[in-house]
């Protein structure tokens, strides 16, 4: 591996592009994402737990505003040798009745139910890659902060620089313009470009401060500065599959075939088994029943099934669905493939940028040196030596930008590669 480091000497409390990493837990919006796991576990654990059957216990107090009868026919003579009957009302109940039960439901088939088990199974995998992806996001983001952070800070660098350079040439042509060598305007154009340089600044600076304060923003920390970067020209093999993002797209996928077990299930029937310890009684208690016996406890089979027309309907969506998201993961995965083989040219130019750039630093440098000399002797106007400080400046700040973009692009080539940046 071939890694170039270049650092800034800021403050001591500057932080690191590594500690910017694993400070992105820190994150509101990661700390929100996190939590989001848990409600779906708690979902899980209460769909999971009904396959375990529930236990339930009933008490009923009834007071009858008629007191309960039953309509029936007695014999009360013969005639002919025929029978005769009387209608006659027979209580069946007193006025209070008491029914107290305890039972236990336990399904024995339930393939919807099992569908669903395994349907908030893959919700909950999904939503823990989610939180993968949305650490992912944080550090594009970041990333991006940290690099324009360092741009500017290039800028202001190189711009100090110039103010330097024309501080030192306005002493110089303030003694040229006493010893009227120098005419006032000459003086004039340098003296009006130094506090051209010191407002430009002044404004970088502040561009630099709102950085850090978003930076600050999405760690959830106070961050004062930041350190340098480094340029690395290893080869990346890439494995799109081990993305985070990819990864929750295939597990919709998962979902998408579970959908349609979901709505297939529905062609089922639901059995299932009770058992109850039942006692009505005509007292609060339930020791006496003087109309029928105190226990009625029971043992059912439960079978049930629902006749909906809707149910094919339902396994149509759900296979639409699965062909839709199936078509947008191949769409994806191509865009992420197309994606990473730009950022790799792009880098590649950079590289080659940073070369000649080199180059041009070198003879700005010189060109400055000869400008400044004959600036110094009266030959060269203030014109040429602004122009000359401000093209060394703005070359050394390309350069600076250039590597800020190499940086930027290694590291989002390895996360979107599949590498595992947080590991390391």
């Amino acid at each position: 591996m071939k890694k170039l480091l270049f650092f800034t000497p800021f403050l001591a409390y500057a932080i690191s592009f590594n500690q910017i990493k694993t400070d992105i837990v820190n994150s509101t919006t990661y700390q929100i994402e996190s939590k989001k796991i848990k409600l779906l576990n708690a979902k899980l654990k209460t769909i999971n737990n009904q396959k375990y059957g529930n236990l339930q216990i009933n008490y009923t107090a009834i007071r009858f505003l008629t007191r309960p009868y039953i309509k029936t026919k007695v014999a009360v003579g013969v005639n002919n040798n025929q029978l005769i009957y009387q209608q006659m009302d027979i209580n069946s109940a007193d006025m209070n009745h008491f029914i107290a039960e305890l039972s236990y439901s336990l399904p024995i088939f339930n393939k919807s139910l099992n569908m669903s088990i395994k349907k908030s199974k893959l919700e909950l995998i999904k939503q823990k890659l989610e939180l993968d992806n949305v650490k992912r996001v944080l550090f594009l983001k970041t990333l991006e902060l940290y690099t324009n952070i360092y741009a500017l800070d290039a800028n202001i660098k190189s711009l100090q620089f110039s103010k330097k350079a024309l501080l030192s040439a306005k002493e110089k042509s303030k003694s040229l313009y006493q010893a009227g060598l120098l005419d006032k305007a000459n003086y004039d154009e340098i003296e009006a470009k130094y506090y051209e340089v010191i407002a430009q600044i002044e404004n970088l600076k502040a561009k630099k401060d709102s950085l850090l304060d978003t930076l600050s923003y999405v760690l959830n920390k106070k961050i004062e500065n930041i350190e340098g970067i480094y340029l690395d020209d290893t080869q990346i093999n890439p494995n799109f599959l081990n993305r985070a993002d990819v990864k929750v797209i295939k597990e919709i996928l998962n979902i998408s075939n579970q959908n349609i077990k979901l709505a297939k299930s529905t062609y089922y029937p639901q059995i299932g088994l009770k058992v109850g310890l039942k006692r009505e009684g005509d007292n609060f208690d339930l020791s006496k029943n003087d109309y029928s016996n105190l226990d009625k406890s029971y043992v059912a089979l439960e079978v049930s099934y629902k006749f909906d027309g809707s149910n094919k309907y339902k396994v149509q969506t759900a296979k639409i669905a699965k062909n839709i998201n199936n078509l947008f993961f191949i769409d994806y995965l191509n865009k992420v493939k197309m994606e990473f083989n730009n950022d790799k040219r792009d880098k590649k130019a950079l590289f080659a940028q940073l070369k000649y750039i080199n180059h041009e630093i070198k003879a700005r440098e010189s060109f400055y040196s000869y400008i400044k000399a004959k600036f110094n002797e009266g030959l060269a106007d203030a014109t040429d030596l602004n122009n000359a400080i401000a093209k060394l400046a703005i070359a050394k700040s390309k350069k600076e930008y250039i590597k800020s973009k190499i940086f930027f692009l290694n590291e989002k080539m390895k996360i979107d590669g599949g590498v595992d940046v947080f590991s390391k």
